[in-house]
C-alpha cells in the first residue's frame, strides 16, 4: 500500500522509493524497541508507539523541559528569539542569526512565501543547507549531533526545524532573490553556570553501569555509556553542560567468551532428483559449535543433544503423466531404391507396465511411425527364359520351344527390355528313333495326337518338310 509521508505509521517497515517522494510499507511492524519516530524517545511494541519517558522508563510520565533536561525545571537555558527583516537591494546571501553551541528546539520560519531560500552554514564558512547558489530538496539533515528538518510546502512558507542540543555553533542565512518579507527565528541557548543561592552548580562526565552483552556466547562486547550529570543532585543532563573536549572514552570490554553449546547447522534442501515418479532430495547436517564471534568448528554428532535432523528425504513423489515408448524399426522395404520404414509407437505409463490411449499421450509429441529409406538403386528389367519343351519329333530332328519373359526385380512384366538381348524362343532338337514307332500309310491323314504344336508347324511354314507333314497331316493339308 502506498502512502504520503504524512500518512506513514509510524510502526510500520516503510521505505521511501529512491528518486521519488512516496513511502511503501513493507511490514505491519518494526522490530520491538525501535523508535517511532527519530526525535521521539517513544518506541514501538507489537507494531504500536509506546510512550517512554525522558527518563527512558516505558510508560513513564517524566518529561523533558524547554532546555531539553529530563525532570527539570527549565531553568538552565534561556529563550532566543527574534525577526530578522533585512534585505539587499540586488540579492545574495546574509546573515539572519548565530546559534549557539548546545541550543534546542530551533524554529527558523519565513513570516510569509517568497522566492527565498533559507540556508544553514558553519561558523568556518561551510555550509550544510542551499550552498554555494544550489538549492537541496527538502529532507532531514543530520547536522552538528542533531537533526534538522527542512520543509518547503508549495502552499506555505518554508522553515527549519531542530530539536537540538547542538554541537557547534551554527549561522542562519537566506539567500535572497526578492525583497525579504521577514524570517523569525527562535531557540533555548543553555546557561553555562546556574545558580542556587550563592553556591554556584558544577557538571562531570559518568560512566553508566555496563549495558548487556552483546552476545550470550562465543565473545561479546559491553560498553559503559558516558553521562554528564549536576554534581549537586547527580541528574544527567545534556552533554553541552560538560566539558567536551575532557570527555573520557567510552569502556569497552570482552564478556561471555565461552563457546557456544554445540547446534545442528541445517543447509538448504537440493534439487529434487526427478521431477515426478519419485525422487530424492538431500541437504548438510552438521553438529557445530561457535568458538568466537567469526569462527566455528564442526564436532561429533554425539554432542549435539536434539535429534539429528533428517539429510535425505523423497520428493516428486507423484506419478508422471503417460508417454510414448517406440519399438524397433522394420526393415526398408522394398530392397533397393526409395522405400518406407515402419515401427509401432504405443502410449505406455512412465513404467513402461500399463498401455494407454493414444489420447493420453501429448499429440504434438508423438514420435513419426514411418520414414523413408533406400538401399541403393534397383536392377534394371530383364529377360527371363522358361524351360525348353518337349521335342517336336518322335523320331529323328525336330524343334522345341520355350517361353522367354521382360521381368522387373520384383517380378512385374516389363517393356524395359531391350530386344537385341532377347534369348531365342526355339532351337532345334533330335530325338532317338524306335524300330516299333509306327508309320502313318495309305490315305489316313491326322495330326498325331500328342502333338500339341501343329498349329505352329503350319504358321512357321514347316509342312514342306517330310516330317512335320507327316505328323501334321491334317494340318497341312492343302498346304
Amino acid at each position: 500500500m502506498l502512502l504520503a509521508a504524512g500518512g506513514v505509521k509510524p510502526c510500520a517497515l516503510n521505505c521511501l522509493a529512491e528518486g521519488y517522494n512516496f513511502y511503501t510499507e513493507r511490514s505491519p511492524a518494526v522490530i520491538d524497541g525501535t523508535r517511532c519516530q527519530a526525535d521521539s524517545l517513544d518506541i514501538c511494541i507489537n507494531g504500536e508507539c509506546k510512550h517512554v519517558g525522558c527518563d527512558n522508563i516505558l510508560g513513564s510520565d517524566a518529561k523533558e523541559d524547554r532546555c531539553r533536561v529530563c525532570g527539570a525545571d527549565g531553568s538552565t537555558c534561556e529563550a532566543t528569539e527574534g525577526l530578522f527583516n533585512d534585505s539587499l537591494p540586488r540579492g545574495g546571501y546574509m546573515e539572519v542569526v548565530q546559534i549557539p553551541k548546545g541550543s534546542v528546539h530551533i524554529e527558523i520560519k519565513e513570516v510569509g512565501m517568497s522566492k527565498n531560500y533559507i540556508a544553514l552554514k558553519s561558523e568556518g564558512d561551510d555550509y550544510y543547507i542551499n550552498g554555494a547558489w544550489t538549492i537541496d530538496w527538502p529532507r532531514k539533515f543530520n547536522i552538528a549531533g542533531t537533526s534538522f528538518h527542512y520543509r518547503r510546502p508549495s502552499d506555505e512558507p518554508e522553515s527549519l526545524e531542530a530539536l537540538g542540543a547542538t554541537t557547534e555553533v551554527l549561522v542562519v542565512m537566506v539567500l535572497l532573490q526578492e525583497q525579504n518579507q521577514g524570517i523569525r527565528y527562535k531557540f533555548n541557548v543553555p546557561i553555562q553556570r546556574t545558580g542556587s543561592g550563592d553556591n554556584e552548580v558544577g557538571f562531570t562526565w559518568y560512566h553508566q553501569p555496563w549495558a548487556d552483552c552483546s552476545a550470550t556466547c562465543a565473545g561479546g562486547s559491553q560498553k559503559q555509556e558516558i553521562v554528564c550529570k549536576r554534581l549537586d543532585d547527580n541528574s544527567v543532563v545534556q552533554n553541552s553542560y560538560c566539558d567536551l573536549e575532557g570527555r573520557p572514552s567510552e569502556n569497552q570490554r570482552a564478556c561471555n567468551t565461552e563457546p557456544c553449546p554445540p547446534e545442528w547447522f541445517i543447509g538448504d534442501w537440493s534439487e529434487c532428483g526427478k521431477t515426478c515418479d519419485g525422487g530424492v532430495r538431500t541437504r548438510t547436517v552438521l553438529c557445530i559449535r561457535r568458538i568466537q564471534a567469526a569462527e566455528e568448528e564442526t564436532v561429533e554428532d554425539s554432542h549435539c543433544l536434539t535429534h539429528r535432523p533428517i539429510e535425505r528425504e523423497p520428493c516428486n513423489n507423484q506419478s508422471c503423466p503417460p508417454q510414448w515408448v517406440t519399438l524397433d524399426w522394420s526393415e526398408c522395404i522394398p530392397k533397393c531404391g526409395l522405400g518406407l520404414k515402419h515401427r509401432i509407437v504405443l502410449c505406455k505409463s512412465s513404467d513402461q507396465t500399463k498401455a494407454f490411449p493414444p489420447a493420453h499421450c501429448p499429440g504434438h509429441a508423438k514420435p513419426p511411425v514411418r520414414i523413408r529409406c533406400s538401399l541403393g538403386r534397383c536392377p534394371p528389367p530383364r529377360w527371363i527364359p522358361g524351360e525348353w519343351g518337349q521335342c517336336s519329333a518322335q523320331c529323328g530332328l525336330g524343334q522345341q520351344m520355350r517361353t522367354v519373359q521382360c521381368l522387373s526385380y520384383t517380378g512385374q512384366m516389363s517393356a524395359d527390355c531391350s530386344d537385341s538381348h532377347r534369348p531365342t524362343t526355339m532351337q532345334q532338337c533330335e530325338s532317338k528313333c524306335d524300330a516299333a514307332t509306327p508309320i502313318l500309310i495309305g490315305d489316313e491323314c491326322k495330326d498325331v495326337n500328342k502333338v500339341a504344336y501343329c498349329p505352329l508347324v503350319l504358321k512357321f511354314k514347316f509342312c514342306s518338310r517330310a516330317y512335320f507333314r507327316q505328323m501334321c497331316c491334317k494340318t497341312c493339308q492343302g498346304h
